[in-house]
């Protein structure tokens, strides 16, 4: 936690500081850990996976529709 603040000590004043992490909302970190490929649970990269998943039936024929998950490499973590 000192890193964080030095880093933000480089452009923030600490009263700025304080508010920027008074502010701080847990799932918007996961939002960009995701956006990011990072697994919010253990930090570990993201691989992506598409799948057919299966929809029924369309006019009589088997209908699937695409689909894409991440799984973290490092601790099996699914995320869809």
């Amino acid at each position: 936690m000192n890193n964080l603040f030095e880093i933000l000590e480089e452009d923030y004043t600490p009263s700025e500081i304080v508010e920027i992490l008074d502010s701080y909302d847990e799932s918007q970190l996961e939002d960009y850990a995701l956006s990011n490929d990072i697994c919010p649970k253990c930090y570990g990269n993201l691989l992506r996976h598409e799948y057919k998943e299966y929809r029924g039936e369309h006019f009589g024929f088997p209908a699937y529709e695409n689909m894409v998950g991440c799984c973290c490499e490092s601790c099996g973590e699914v995320f869809e």
